[in-house]
């Protein structure tokens, strides 16, 4: 672990924490299936691309977004595993749980990360880095994954420092004692994309030594505002506290058998559909736009997309649209493997206005109704009563394995009483015979 200390003379400074589960999916899956610990491990096997990597995949050469064809074909060593995000969450919302048990106002920035000001635990790095370990000791503890953990006095260096020493490293970045953190390359900081990181390169701006350097010459040449960013990499606190943006579209994809049955794969479309609208409900959202996808034997994709008169969750009007699309896309003469579907333009609800002839209210009359269909799910069990509707979608359309031929990693065996939908959330331990 790295460690800089300090002791502060100016008791107002600030202290802020990033703490970042490595390898997360992958973890949890090593932590569900003793078989796979320290074996290279994807998981995605359930769409196209690889979703996450065990570091032992990653020291193979496996990068994220790698098509699943091309692992299975350059690295047949590689256990493909489904993705599993009942489980992920659930080690997720422990991860949150343990983290607030010190600090109860960290907030959780994604699935696997949490981050937070602590200046009111902590009055020094040295503290903040005894408290840290006594956090991150808990977590592998009781998780069995690992974490890397950054303190800083801001918020975007303390991130950077969670990502400096993975995996499982302590980081502080303390600019009062050590600048050796301005020799990162300016495209490791967060919040500058991939485009504007071109454009600083072009003009010779390597690293954050150079940005910190250049930056009045930066400001006057970008329409972006990165006065933010520029405070807090001298380790300032942020100028301007920013709301969580809006999730802006929702995807769901799926890789099976190859089959031109047209009806089992309308039917892939729906149960893809299905599990958006309900995630939207959950999440108070509309969307406005209908993306749907398909590729074929040869792997070459064709897709289509509808613009919705207004927004709307309702199943009905959407599974109409969806049929609409696909029926125009679909070929009797190709065979297919794969299937997505992407709802855009997503608004909350706040901010959706009603329009002058009243088709907000038409498109989404069923609201309530599928609401309270998910009350019961969640009460009961996934899946406990369902439209009528999704009658036509496949009992069973097969993923694209030979499981004779490629190691496949399955989910647990269901305890007694158990379902697929309604499970414990336990490691397996192994049996005791």
């Amino acid at each position: 672990m790295q460690r800089s200390l300090v002791l502060l003379e100016n008791m107002n400074s600030h202290f802020c924490i990033h703490i970042d589960a490595d390898a997360f999916f992958a973890s949890v899956e090593q932590c569900l299936h003793r078989e796979l610990r320290g074996q290279p491990v994807v998981t995605g096997r359930d769409g196209s691309i690889a979703v996450a990597m065990s570091y032992e995949a990653k020291a193979l050469g496996v990068e994220r977004a790698t098509p699943i064809h091309i692992i299975r074909r350059d690295f047949p060593q590689v256990h493909m595993v489904a993705s599993d995000y009942f489980m992920y969450k659930i080690y997720s919302n422990r991860m949150l749980s343990i983290i607030q048990n010190h600090l109860p106002n960290i907030k959780r920035k994604s699935i696997d990360e949490c981050s937070g000001d602590i200046s009111d635990v902590v009055d020094s790095f040295d503290q903040a880095y005894n408290l840290a370990t006594i956090i991150k000791k808990e977590l592998e503890y009781k998780l069995k994954c690992n974490f890397s953990v950054g303190i800083s006095s801001s918020p975007l260096l303390a991130k950077m420092a969670s990502g400096m020493n993975k995996p499982s490293g302590l980081t502080i970045i303390d600019v009062a004692d050590n600048l050796d953190y301005q020799k990162v390359p300016i495209k490791k900081v967060s919040g500058l994309g991939k485009k504007i990181c071109e454009r600083l390169a072009a003009m010779d701006v390597v690293n954050i030594s150079d940005f910190i350097e250049k930056y009045p010459f930066i400001k006057k040449n970008f329409s972006i505002t990165v006065d933010d960013i520029f405070q807090q990499l001298q380790g300032e606190t942020q100028l301007r506290f920013h709301h969580e943006t809006l999730q802006k579209s929702m995807n769901k994809a799926r890789s099976f058998n190859v089959t031109n049955n047209k009806d089992d794969i309308f039917g892939q479309l729906i149960i893809n559909v299905e599990s958006l609208l309900k995630k939207m409900r959950s999440q108070n959202m509309y969307c406005n736009k209908i993306y749907i996808g398909l590729r074929d034997t040869e792997r070459q994709s064709i897709s289509e997309y509808i613009k919705l008169p207004t927004h709307t969750r309702d199943p009905l009007f959407i599974r109409n649209c969806i049929r609409k699309i696909f029926n125009k896309i679909f070929s009797t003469d190709q065979a297919y493997r794969y299937v997505s579907v992407t709802l855009s333009g997503l608004e909350e609800s706040l901010y959706t206005q009603n329009d002058l002839f009243g088709e907000s209210q038409r498109f989404n009359r069923n609201d309530k109704l599928y609401s309270s269909i998910d009350l019961l799910d969640t009460k009961f069990g996934s899946h406990c009563l369902l439209p009528a509707s999704t009658l036509n979608t496949p009992k069973k359309i097969g993923l694209h394995v030979k499981k004779n031929t490629l190691m496949v990693t399955e989910l647990n065996s269901l305890l007694p009483k158990e379902t697929f939908f309604k499970r414990l959330g336990y490691p397996f331990l192994g049996s005791i015979s």
